[in-house]
């Protein structure tokens, strides 16, 4: 007597099922060692971030000076940036908190950025943004024609 074997062709041997987990678990560490080991990449990001941030604030509050009518006055903090200005007898403040940058330059301490009306500042000058790990970019502001831009590497 001749007898058929028959095999069911659903489903999957014990062998590929392992060869499928094993290849699953080497991407899955793939992944997370790229994405989430190195420390001094988020660290970078945020720095580059708030760089930008600090930038389209001035850039923000410029024009709404240039809109509104109203005289705005930046100051750089130890901690961050406060903008401040009077519109109809009311006093308003912002203050933006910075955490992975300190400022240095022209408009730190006692002296005050006024961005005027006419898209104009009270001064030219530097302000340079250095990060924890001591990387530097810098903001340059030119009087004259109010021209805000960042520089660095």
């Amino acid at each position: 007597m001749n007898k058929k074997i028959i095999r069911s062709k659903n489903g999957y041997t014990i062998m590929e099922l392992l060869i499928s987990l094993s290849i699953l678990s080497l991407l899955t560490v793939a992944m997370l060692t790229t994405a989430f080991g190195s420390g001094d990449s988020i660290r970078k990001d945020a720095y580059e971030s708030e760089c930008q941030q600090i930038l389209f604030v001035l850039l923000e509050y410029q024009n709404e000076a240039i809109m509104d009518g109203y005289r705005r006055q930046v100051r750089f903090l130890d901690g961050g940036v406060q903008v401040s200005w009077t519109k109809d007898r009311v006093n308003h403040k912002v203050y933006i908190p910075v955490k992975t940058l300190t400022f240095s330059g022209d408009f730190t301490g006692a002296a005050v950025l006024n961005l005027y009306e006419h898209g104009t500042v009270s001064q030219g000058g530097t302000l340079y943004l250095t990060s924890l790990d001591g990387a530097v970019k810098k903001i340059v502001v030119q009087v004259g024609n109010g021209r805000i831009y960042l520089d660095g590497p």
